[in-house]
């Protein structure tokens, strides 16, 4: 069974490029087993594209680009594989990979994870995973969801997941939270700080977000 990083990626915002990069760099030194799946629009420029399959990444090319991408990671869920959804813009670190290998030893399918008090929906679009095929189908759900007739689509695909994923996986699911009475991340995880937590944004320059 494939263990798979889903990432959607397009534009040429090096706040995502160079954060996809940078992130299959992790993936190497901290998910060694893991697999990076980008999952890439055709804006997206050739160099960019050359330097993660350099980093043995996997480019999908999807074509489009612009907030439809947004569902593009969450693809790597419609089959029997491991996956976890996250953003180029965030980093992977060891305090989720301790997170996560608890959450494969459990009998639980799905994983979520909340870090900041800032995390206050049900799932958040790079800090989740699924396996054993719990989310088989996921495609021709996203294909299904009504996204509004509104221009914002900014969290339409933490919208789809709390409305249409979350009832499915709730009781199925392990999930990290020590700010909402849930699971506290493992004791052997790096400690959370102010500036460090899983799903803090990073810019191009490794510029936290929040501090």
């Amino acid at each position: 069974m494939n263990k798979v990083i889903a990432f959607s990626l397009w534009g040429n915002d090096p706040k995502y490029t160079i954060g996809a990069i940078r992130n299959a760099e992790l993936a190497n030194e901290l998910f060694p087993e893991w697999h990076c799946h980008f999952y890439v629009g055709e804006d997206v420029s050739e160099e960019i594209k050359s330097e993660l399959l350099d980093l043995n990444s996997l480019i999908i090319e999807m074509g489009g680009s612009g907030w439809n991408g947004m569902f593009w990671r969450f693809f790597a869920a419609d089959s029997e594989n491991v996956m976890i959804s996250r953003d180029t813009d965030s980093r992977l670190g060891l305090r989720e990979k301790s997170a996560i290998e608890e959450w494969l030893k459990s009998d639980k399918d799905f994983h979520i994870m909340r870090d900041h008090p800032y995390h206050k929906t049900e799932i958040l679009g790079g800090m989740w995973g699924a396996r054993n095929g719990i989310l088989k189908g996921i495609v021709k759900l996203i294909e299904e969801y009504d996204t509004g007739d509104f221009d914002q689509k900014y969290q339409v695909d933490q919208n789809f997941l709390r409305e249409i994923i979350y009832p499915i996986v709730w009781d199925n699911a392990i999930v990290h939270d020590e700010f909402f009475d849930r699971l506290p991340f493992p004791k052997d995880a790096p400690p959370r700080t102010n500036t460090y937590f899983v799903g803090q944004s990073y810019d191009q320059e490794e510029n936290p977000e929040y501090s």
